[in-house]
Formats: C-alpha cells, structure tokens, sequence
C-alpha cells in the first residue's frame, strides 16, 4: 500500500470509530472537544443527544461505553510497535467491540439515525481526502517514452 492510502484507511477507521470527531467539528458545537477524554465524550453525548434526541437515561448508559472505546482507539494510535495496517486493524476492533453496545442502547429509529449520520460523516471524510468510492482504481500512468 502506498502511504497515502495507508493514512487515508488509517483515517477512514478514526471515522467509523467516532462520528462525533468529523459530526461535531462540522456542526461548530463542539465545545471542547479535542481537550480530553471528558470533553471528548461530553460533546459527542451533547451531539448525539441532539441527532438522535436520547433520553437521559441513554446518555447515562452511553457515557462510560464511550469513555472505554476512546481510552482503547487513542491506545492503539499511540502504539508506536504497530505499523499503520495493524493501527487500522486495531482500530476497527476496537469500535466492532464497542459498536454494537452502542447500538443496543438505542431504539430501533434511533438505530437507523445513527447508522446514517456515520455514513455522512464516512462521506464527508471521503470528499475532503479527495477519494470517490464509486470511482474505479486509477491505473498508474504509462512510462513517456
């Protein structure tokens, strides 16, 4: 794999981890999101509440799944033993794990909500990396002779 797309795969499981990271830097109502862990997850409750009108009790129940899932996918960026693949692996371990306890809180409208916000936010990263996932792989271009 070339580097681009190494970061560009790397990136791509960052988004399926967090909607919230690319959801709340678009909306402006982060606050202050990229200063902690408690800020982190206090935005994308805030965020997520707003989205998908959680009850209180849903945050509550939220709050600490996301705690956990941000502790383990900062863990694995921060390996510095693990090449980008096995960060991105890693990655999508991560949130395969802590996916469906997430989506388990949720009502099944709610489900359906936030299945497409992360395929907006999925799209969104994909427009500003420049990649178009319908278009087929670009050959590389011939040598000039």
């Amino acid at each position: 794999m070339n580097k681009r797309l190494t970061w560009l795969v790397l990136a791509l499981a960052l988004v399926m981890a967090c909607v919230s990271s690319f959801a709340v830097a678009q909306s402006g109502r982060g606050g202050g999101y990229r200063r902690g862990n408690a800020n982190r997850v206090a935005a994308h409750l805030r965020w997520l509440g707003e989205q998908l009108n959680l009850t209180d009790e849903q945050k509550a129940k939220l709050k600490p799944i996301l705690l956990q899932e941000g502790q383990q996918l900062r863990a694995a960026h921060r390996d510095t033993a693990l090449s980008p693949e096995q960060k991105m692996d890693k990655m999508k371990e991560i949130h395969g794990t802590f996916q469906p306890q997430i989506v388990a809180i949720l009502t099944p409208e709610q489900q359906d909500k936030y299945k497409q916000l992360e395929n907006e936010a999925r799209e969104r990263h994909q427009k500003r990396q420049g990649v178009d996932r319908n278009a087929a792989p670009k050959e590389p271009a011939p040598p000039k002779n």
